[in-house]
């Protein structure tokens, strides 16, 4: 459902640029590799590049994948023709200025988009007590966000939100009864109770 929305709002064109944040093991540096797009994916962790760099050998993709701080990117200005993140800036020390550089290395008309979880949601309390409860736990430093917190990450606001992941984990009984569910809270519950959220920022 992530990638759902993540893919409707990033709209991914044959031949664009595109830069994946944070892209781990590179799920979604592959993604965008198969529907034709020239991908760099950047990661702090050489071990998620790693597992990344096997996978795009073992998929057959050529992917740009290099070991990197996404607070200081090393590009010149407007060379993306899409920037894209999920669940990375939760783990920011300083997210606005993630979503700054972010916004410096597109191309006018370029978008960012960046996937969050749900603050006050039932997956982000989830996230939340397991980073409470153990202090090695990757969320034990997590900080997440309310669409009022995303909508004041940049000098403007984002052009475009949707909200996904109003099922919980154990209503995950099959495939096309999670949809239809998914589906059914998407119309009538608030936004707040959303596990993921997805913005976009197109670049003026």
């Amino acid at each position: 459902m992530e990638k759902e929305l993540m893919m409707t709002l990033a709209d991914p064109k044959r031949n664009e640029t595109v830069l994946d944040l944070g892209c781990g093991t590179g799920i979604y540096s592959l993604e965008l590799a198969k529907k034709g797009l020239k991908v760099t994916g950047m990661d702090i962790s050489e071990e998620m590049l790693k597992q990344a760099r096997k996978k795009a050998i073992q998929s057959g993709y050529d992917l740009d994948l290099i070991s990197g701080d996404f607070h200081t990117l090393p590009f010149e200005d407007e060379v993306f023709d899409l920037v894209i993140t999920n669940i990375t800036l939760e783990f920011a020390d300083d997210p606005k200025r993630v979503v700054s550089e972010a916004m410096r290395v597109l191309k006018t008309g370029g978008c960012f988009v960046a996937g969050f979880i749900g603050k006050h949601s039932s997956w982000g309390k989830i996230y939340q007590k397991k980073g409470e409860s153990d202090s090695n736990s990757v969320f034990s430093k997590a900080v997440f966000f309310t669409p009022e917190d995303i909508n004041s990450l940049y000098k403007y606001k984002p052009d475009n939100l949707l909200f996904g992941l109003y099922i919980d984990s154990e209503e995950f009984l099959n495939e096309i009864q999670a949809m239809e569910l998914e589906l059914k809270r998407r119309a009538f519950h608030p936004i707040e109770e959303a596990g993921f959220m997805a913005v976009k920022w197109i670049k003026g």
